[in-house]
């Protein structure tokens, strides 16, 4: 049985398959970023190519991309204008490669040189931003790395850097009306594909992660009857609403929100220790006398009522 896939849906498929990693790989697998890692690599790869498909269906082979840097040299400009002089005379790229049953395609830095000289005919903006084109030298580096050789990475810079591209490929592929990246997702990824593509969404996700992961190494090896010595809280951030203000040592209030965009340190549900009685309580309930104690707690500023 034959089986074939176009450039379009071997990107999608690539992209379906490293959400699917994605998703193992924030359950607890974290070797399964690996496979994240290249799916998406390959799909942003597979996007470039059809974006220089767009210009001309030939121009994601490398003796025609050849063609084009020759021109840009002999001409002193952009590569992109290179490309607009040849296609006004009409110059013929599909000949270059005429005969050859798989010519050589151009690599992803090759395809950036291009895309990155688009602007806005408006603005004047670049079209292709540039965290974007380190996003993907970041993650064409590290697949390098997986693919022949050795590599390291933690999670959370995996899991940051895949937001960023996920969101940056679904802009580049409207930009350039490639494709509608959220019509082609899988529904039982798309889930996956929500969080990654609303940049506040993902932040949340990793405000969350964060605090799961600081209880996890707060209290990995001790003992169960020892663990209630250990100070832990988690409280509600009053700067952005959400339960993400956990311990932190480089905090002046010994707590911090992990939410990046936050990174909030006050509350009035911080438990500070009576001056009096030595007992924590919420700080924003504590009482302040004058040249004596700075935090006095209910029960000591009104003992009668308790």
């Amino acid at each position: 049985m034959k089986f074939e896939f176009d450039i379009k849906e071997n990107a999608i498929d690539s992209f379906n398959e490293a959400l699917s990693k994605y998703e193992e790989g924030e359950g607890g697998e974290l070797k399964a970023f690996k496979f994240s890692i290249t799916h998406l690599s390959h799909c942003i790869e597979l996007v470039l190519k059809m974006y220089l498909q767009s210009l001309d269906e030939s121009l994601v082979f490398s003796k025609c991309y050849r063609e084009v840097t020759k021109r840009a040299k002999a001409d002193g400009v952009s590569l992109l204008e290179a490309f607009n002089s040849l296609e006004s005379e009409s110059f013929d790229f599909e000949n270059v490669v005429k005969g050859q049953s798989n010519p050589h395609t151009v690599t992803v830095d090759q395809a950036l040189a291009i895309a990155r000289c688009e602007v806005c005919s408006v603005t004047g903006n670049d079209l292709v931003d540039q965290e974007f084109i380190d996003d993907i030298n970041w993650m064409k580096s590290l697949r390098n790395s997986i693919e022949h050789f050795q590599f390291e990475f933690t999670a959370k810079d995996v899991r940051l850097c895949v937001g960023r591209l996920v969101r940056g490929l679904s802009e580049f592929t409207d930009i350039f009306s490639l494709f509608d990246l959220v019509e082609e997702i899988g529904t039982e990824k798309y889930h996956v594909f929500e969080v990654l593509a609303d940049e506040y969404e993902h932040e949340l996700k990793e405000a969350s992660i964060d605090v799961t992961e600081a209880k996890h190494a707060l209290f990995a090896g001790v003992r169960p009857k020892h663990q209630m010595d250990i100070e832990w809280n988690v409280y509600t951030c009053e700067s952005c609403g959400n339960d993400t203000m956990i311990p932190n040592t480089d905090s002046s209030t010994g707590y911090r929100c992990t939410v990046n965009s936050c990174e909030n340190e006050e509350s009035e549900e911080i438990e500070v220790d009576c001056d009096i009685c030595g007992c924590p309580w919420p700080n924003g309930e504590m009482s302040y006398w004058e040249d004596t104690y700075d935090n006095v707690c209910p029960r000591c500023e009104n003992p009668e009522a308790w």
